[in-house]
């Protein structure tokens, strides 16, 4: 066989020598073919004359008539799913090793007969008009943070001109998250506002429905925030992602790099979250360094921002029943029982929420995820329950009592052993030294009596076990230094003896 390259080589040769066996010999060929590609004015590849006709029996020939009777009625099937199929119809017919030559035979058969495909058209971009915000979720990725598995996801918003991006971590896809996303983007990373923020369908920005032809309406609130900015809102229509087509291909980018950026560090664990969000900021800065030029085209044409942003958190005014709890965004928590009968400003985080009143924080506690369930913290009800011991059989949220496992076995065992008052006094005042010290050293009490069975779980029982815990850590022996010994460093041997 000889090559394209190997003829333009012989002709180069043969107009500078006029000698065709020198020419055939540099081009690496025999003189006959030489001669042949010398007096004719075709490459090898314009001389090949297709083949149309079989070298070999087709194996395939006595099944693909059945093939191609599957591949029209079901167009999505796949062709490994249809070989396998029809080798256990037809054993006599099909040997395993042809799936190979199936393949290229079904994938031929449909470029030659197969459905027409969605098109997918390449659109112009405007400057400073429109940017994209999507969530991505990390918990495949794998982070742990001080040891702990971070389950969370990623807000991204992506100027579509440009590509310039930015991300923020949140636990949810909620109104929340957006306000410090935005916040992120805009004065950080754009240090402008786009005309038109476009987002899915997501229920954070399109909570309430809508029975028009546009389906889901935006939420008020969503509105306000984008107001606010000077920003326009816009939206796909249902089940369209590709219509977010940028953020949604930026998202599978965006995981890539930090894939990447793990392997180099060497590990995915952090000691804080903010050691997290710094990783995170290198990598779309580095990322954004490389759209600098398109950038520097859309910044003039960005909006100016507000001098002060939105704040992070939502605000709404609630009242603590005379349970002692208060439910905010549908979630019932327990709070002190100093502020029952309050009127009180809610301040809510993505992970916290803080009770004011007027400028002052009375009360702050870890937030939940999901907009249903309830947190009962039983330090704040415990000195109630023990004046009222027989609450707490019919308490409604009693499973939230129990702090620990090992908690819940010794009620239970209180229960067989005891009168079903004397158990419940018995188990509340376990609790209340649980409220009052260590809930750790009460829970490891308990443990230690459960496995001995031989001593019975009371309050004095836990109590001696603490007490000689505590007794087995020894006071450190006081150290008196002697000062002389420095003034001899300074004044040196010779003055050594006059001060013994």
């Amino acid at each position: 066989m000889v090559s394209d390259h190997q003829v333009l080589a012989l002709w180069k040769e043969y107009n500078k020598s006029r000698v065709i066996s020198i020419s055939a010999l540099k081009a690496g060929m025999c003189r006959k073919t030489a001669s042949k590609f010398i007096k004719s004015d075709k490459l090898p590849s314009e001389s090949n004359k297709d083949r149309h006709w079989k070298t070999h029996p087709d194996k395939l020939e006595a099944i693909w008539d059945e093939a191609t009777d599957y591949l029209k009625e079901s167009p999505e099937l796949e062709a490994k799913a249809l070989f396998e199929h029809l080798l256990e119809q037809h054993p006599d017919k099909l040997e395993p090793s042809q799936l190979r030559t199936f393949q290229r035979r079904v994938k031929k058969w449909r470029l030659q007969h197969g459905e027409d495909q969605e098109v997918y058209f390449d659109q112009f971009t405007t400057p400073g008009k429109l940017a994209q915000l999507d969530w991505v979720v990390m918990n495949s990725i794998g982070i742990t943070v001080a040891g702990i598995e971070f389950k969370h996801k990623l807000i991204h918003f992506t100027l579509n001109h440009s590509n310039v991006e930015s991300v923020s971590i949140c636990r949810s896809e909620s109104i929340v998250s957006i306000k410090k996303g935005i916040r992120e983007f805009l004065y950080r990373v754009a240090g402008g506002a786009p005309e038109i923020l476009q987002v899915d369908n997501s229920s954070a920005a399109t909570h309430k429905p809508s029975k028009s032809k546009e389906g889901r309406i935006f939420n008020e609130e969503y509105l306000q925030i984008l107001t606010y900015y000077g920003i326009k809102a816009k939206k796909t229509n249902i089940s369209s992602p590709h219509e977010n087509g940028v953020v949604e291909s930026q998202n599978g980018h965006l995981k890539n790099k930090i894939k990447q950026a793990l392997l180099i560090r060497g590990s995915s664990n952090f000691d804080t979250i903010k050691d997290y969000e710094q990783f995170l900021k290198n990598i779309i800065d580095k990322a954004n360094k490389k759209r600098a030029k398109k950038f520097e085209e859309e910044r003039p044409l960005l909006k100016s921002l507000p001098l002060k942003p939105l704040p992070e958190y939502q605000e709404e005014y609630v009242k603590i029943r005379n349970r002692s709890t208060v439910c905010i965004k549908k979630v019932t928590y327990s709070v002190p029982s100093r502020l029952i009968g309050s009127k009180l400003k809610a301040k809510i985080y993505e992970d916290k929420i803080e009770l004011f009143t007027g400028i002052t924080c009375v009360h702050q506690m870890p937030r939940v995820l999901g907009d249903r369930g309830t947190v009962i913290n039983y330090r704040h009800i415990i000195h109630s329950l023990i004046k009222k011991p027989a609450a707490f059989d019919g308490y409604k949220y009693r499973e939230e009592l129990y702090p620990t496992s090992n908690f819940k076995l010794a009620y239970e065992w209180l229960i067989r052993n005891k009168s079903s008052r004397s158990a419940t006094l018995e188990y509340l005042r376990i609790l209340k030294l649980a409220a009052d010290n260590f809930e750790e050293d009460v829970d490891i009490a308990i443990g230690l009596i459960l496995e001995d069975k031989k001593v019975k779980i009371s309050i004095d029982s836990i109590t001696d076990i603490i007490l000689k815990k505590n007794h087995k850590i020894q006071d450190s022996i006081e150290l008196i230094p002697d000062l002389n010994i420095y003034d001899n460093l300074f004044l040196g041997d010779d003055n050594e003896n006059q001060y013994h």
